[in-house]
């Protein structure tokens, strides 16, 4: 199970002013399985979030939407949360190993594709982004 240890130390290495998203990791401990560990988190866009309005009215429109992803390898599967501005969880989605496939990284992005889809992750926290590409590295097949 994914503890608070675990998480704080995610935590830690969150940007300066990116504080918020550790409500995000925080439930990692919420819906973490028997034996699974946590061993890198990354925050990210959301891949579907489009910043498309010039109104106030309609960008507090957009904020309400999932603005960002906290990426999470453990020691089993990737989970991905969505998260709003303010960096709670709104909902998870977990990628198997198996099959998942990195095709396309940069300085603060990563692609990734999996049986059921491919996302490309942008405005990745770069001091995050290469634990997370490392321990994803470790755990899935060479493509």
């Amino acid at each position: 199970m994914i503890t608070p240890e675990q998480t704080a130390a995610q935590k830690s290495t969150l940007p300066r002013a990116w504080g918020r998203f550790g409500k995000a990791i925080d439930h990692l401990t919420d819906i973490s399985q028997p034996d699974e560990e946590l061993v890198a988190t990354c925050v990210t866009l959301n891949p579907s979030f489009q910043h498309r309005t010039i109104s106030t009215v309609g960008t507090l429109m957009e904020l309400m939407n999932s603005t960002n992803t906290v990426l999470a390898v453990t020691n089993q599967r990737l989970i991905a949360i969505a998260t709003g501005a303010g960096g709670a969880p709104r909902g998870s989605h977990e990628i198997p190993f198996e099959g998942l496939a990195i095709t396309g990284e940069g300085k603060k992005e990563i692609t990734l594709r999996w049986a059921d889809g491919e996302a490309r992750f942008r405005g990745a926290a770069k001091q995050q982004l290469p634990a997370l590409v490392q321990a994803l590295r470790e755990r899935i097949a060479p493509s």
